[in-house]
């Protein structure tokens, strides 16, 4: 992950963060119309409260889990 990508999700993160609490409830989540219509939602939302225990999500585990879905480099070595 770049510093140019931490720096475009931590602006998501607080734009997302509408209570500027520091933390995304799944209110917040699902305030963002793309994700509301999506059929599978529900399975997206709670991938990122999976290692949450108080139902809120801090920036670290946003990008935990966001990093998941990150484009695979071609050229990578393993």
């Amino acid at each position: 992950v770049t510093p140019n990508q931490i720096e475009r999700l931590y602006s998501r993160f607080t734009s997302l963060d509408k209570n500027d609490c520091g933390t995304l409830s799944r209110e917040d989540f699902l305030r963002i119309p793309e994700l509301a219509i999506n059929p599978l939602s529900e399975r997206i939302v709670h991938s990122f409260f999976a290692e949450s225990h108080d139902d809120r999500v801090n920036f670290l585990q946003f990008m935990r889990v966001l990093s998941h879905f990150r484009p695979i480099r071609k050229n990578r070595e393993n």
